[in-house]
């Protein structure tokens, strides 16, 4: 077994606030509209979601500080051995916000990790983009 450990950081630009995409990636019912390569399902129970992946199901949970923008994934086989990704989201300027993924994986990288990475972050930012558009609209 080696002990290679990589890791990738991917990020995006938000037009919303800190909180908003917060709670839309807390709320892991979320997770297959816009991790939609990852995630094909999501079975809720306690302290997080069975999700279905194309490897087959494993435990994902989320542990964070909204005040502070600390959201980590917790994914593994069972919650006992689940391993965390760390995820940060920062305020930018004019209400918009940097979400930062860091993943970390052994020796062996997923095949087009990147593009994966890329089109799931971007349904992301379309759908909250979208939702916080809509809340803006209905509170005026």
């Amino acid at each position: 077994m080696s002990d290679a450990v990589t890791i990738r950081n991917y990020h995006v630009i938000i037009d919303a606030p800190v909180e908003a995409i917060y709670d839309f990636v807390a709320d892991l019912r979320t997770m297959p509209q816009w991790a939609y390569r990852f995630c094909k399902g999501v079975r809720i129970v306690d302290n997080g979601a069975i999700i279905t992946t194309p490897q087959g199901e494993q435990y994902f949970g989320i542990t964070g500080d909204r005040e502070l923008g600390v959201l980590d994934w917790w994914a593994g086989p069972t919650m006992e051995t689940a391993e965390r990704w760390p995820t940060r989201l920062i305020p930018l300027p004019n209400g918009r916000s940097l979400y930062n993924v860091t993943a970390i994986f052994g020796a062996t990288l997923p095949p087009n990790l990147d593009e994966h990475f890329a089109d799931e972050l971007g349904a992301l930012k379309r759908l909250v983009e979208t939702a916080a558009v809509s809340a803006s609209a209905t509170a005026n």
